[in-house]
This record gives C-alpha cells, structure tokens and sequence, in this order.
C-alpha cells in the first residue's frame, strides 16, 4: 500500500479579467520606462527584469485586487493571524529570459501572479520536488517537478521553501509575473 506523508499543498486562484486590467496598466507603465535599467540581484544567476530588491515598484493596484484571494488562502490554509505580505516585485521575461531554480527565505509562503501568460506560448513556474537530488541519485527524475495549469489572472501561494524555477521564454511574447512573499502573524488565544 502506498501512503503519502508528507505532502506539499500549492493554492490556487484567479482574479477576474476586469480587476486584472489596473495591474496589468501599471506593470506595462513600469517596464515600458524601466526596461532600459535591466539588473539582476547579487546571488541570482538568470537572465530577466526584475524590481526585486529594489522597492521602486509600487503597486497599491496589487494589494486591493490581491486581498480576496489571500483572504481565502488564509482560509483554507487554515492560517489563523494576521497576513503580512513583507515584499512585492515585478519580473519580466522577454524572448531567452528564464531564471534558475531557488527559494525564497527566511519567508514562511510566497506567491506568483501571472501578468501576462498566453498557455500557448509561455511556461507556468515549475516547482521540484524537495528531494529532487536524492531521488535523481537513485535514477529517479521521472515525477520530480510539477508544473500547474496556468492562465493568465491566476495566482499560486506555496511555501517559500520550496524550489521552483522559470523555463526559458521561447516566445516573443513577454511573460511578466508579480511576485511576492508573506508572513503570518499568528494569534495565540490563552485560557485565563
């Protein structure tokens, strides 16, 4: 008999084509002027713009469009305490860009929202399983990744230290993605 013991959850949601309209508006305004300052942080090794790290990427479009998909993430996550998103930031992928395999610390869940993805032309985030090398040692690779089914609108929440990775865009189509990571606040309740 086979028994999973130790899943990973990954949560999955979609925000309606009329409330995606502002962020996609915002994010095409911020490449369009800041795609000339293309930069890659110290430690990442991928080809991609990215305002990670650089904080010159507001978006209160984001939080207010965000806030019904994390309110119901943190319900059936079961996550009782407040939701702190502690960072946010806009990646851009034109044609040759990917971004290598990598977690994101010392954060509990973090979560990908996809700008612009055409399921025809572009590659969702594959996410590996964390015993990826171990299991490659003993000549397993075959069901090591997982790669949902995205559309454009949707969101993933999973938890941050899980490995997950960008495949090369073969498309001349850009595939931009808002990203970003949460804490929660727990509420401890005592009996007196």
């Amino acid at each position: 008999m086979k028994v999973e013991a130790f899943p990973t959850l990954l949560y999955q949601y979609h925000i309606e084509k009329e409330d995606q309209a502002p962020i996609k508006a915002r994010a095409e305004e911020f490449y369009s002027k800041n795609k000339l300052k293309k930069s890659v942080p110290n430690g990442w090794n991928c080809d991609l713009f990215t305002t990670h790290g650089s904080n010159n990427f507001s978006a209160e479009e984001c939080i207010n469009t965000f806030t019904p998909a994390l309110s119901e993430f943190r319900e059936e996550s079961q996550s009782h305490g407040s939701l702190i998103l502690e960072t946010l930031w806009l990646n851009v992928y034109e044609k040759q860009n990917w971004q290598e395999k990598h977690i994101h610390p010392p954060f509990q869940w973090s979560g990908v929202y996809f700008v612009h993805f055409d399921p025809n032309e572009h590659n969702p985030t594959t996410f590996h399983h964390p015993s990826e090398t171990l299991l490659a040692t003993a000549g397993i690779t075959t069901g090591t990744t997982f790669t949902p089914q995205v559309q454009e609108g949707d969101m993933i929440i999973f938890p941050s230290w899980l490995e997950h990775s960008v495949l090369m865009n073969k498309s001349s189509k850009i595939r931009s993605t808002i990203s970003f990571n949460l804490f929660i606040e727990e509420e401890f309740y005592y009996e007196s």
